[in-house]
């Protein structure tokens, strides 16, 4: 059976992925920030802003986009917790190691408890609330898998039990969870800069 290439350009010789144009205003520039986690998560929660823009100004794509606005936003969660456990232990000055598991609610375990001790004071029932909310998350999608692929390593369905997303309202609660981390994540940032610039103690 023959394919011709008739309507849409097919890759040639020659092609590559990576490379710099001569349009620089169209160039990413990696590496060219002091923090990469905090640029990767701001990344992350950009394109799923983005992509949910695109439905609702279109009013189609749901049903195909749902998968990776739902991934990047998780990713996104992921990505913010892990900065925010990274930073508060400098603050603490607690060495011990940087969390590697992608299961978002061990890391809100991990991060909930070091937010009262940074001395945040941010309140029980706005923590509350985020816990539930990544719960929710976590209960659907783990270990990150559910949203790349329609089916888990035992070729059972991933998501069994998730029939609607409606993904505004997914937009604006995560928008909300941001919201916070963006806030509580500048405080210790800007205290962490302090600390180091003083290298006496500071509070937040």
């Amino acid at each position: 059976m023959l394919i011709e290439e008739k309507d849409f350009l097919w890759p040639q010789k020659g092609d590559h992925l990576f490379v710099g144009g001569e349009d620089w205003y169209y160039n990413a520039v990696l590496n060219g920030q002091r923090d990469n986690l905090s640029l990767y998560a701001v990344g992350y929660k950009r394109a799923g802003e983005m992509l949910v823009e695109a439905v609702v100004k279109s009013r189609g794509d749901h049903d195909s986009l749902v998968f990776p606005i739902a991934f990047v936003y998780r990713q996104y969660l992921e990505l913010r917790l892990k900065q925010l456990i990274r930073d508060s232990k400098r603050l603490l000055d607690d060495t011990s190691s940087f969390p590697t598991t992608h299961k978002i609610a061990e890391l809100w375990k991990m991060c909930r408890p070091l937010l009262n001790q940074v001395g945040l004071n941010v309140g029980e029932q706005v923590l509350d609330a985020i816990e539930e909310l990544i719960a929710e998350f976590a209960e659907i999608d783990e270990d990150s898998y559910a949203f790349r692929y329609p089916t888990d390593k035992k070729n059972s369905p991933s998501l069994p039990d998730l029939s609607c997303v409606n993904l505004p309202n997914l937009a604006e609660v995560i928008k909300k969870i941001a919201n916070f981390f963006e806030a509580v994540s500048w405080q210790i940032s800007v205290t962490l800069e302090q600390k180091q610039e003083s290298g006496v103690d500071v509070e937040c």
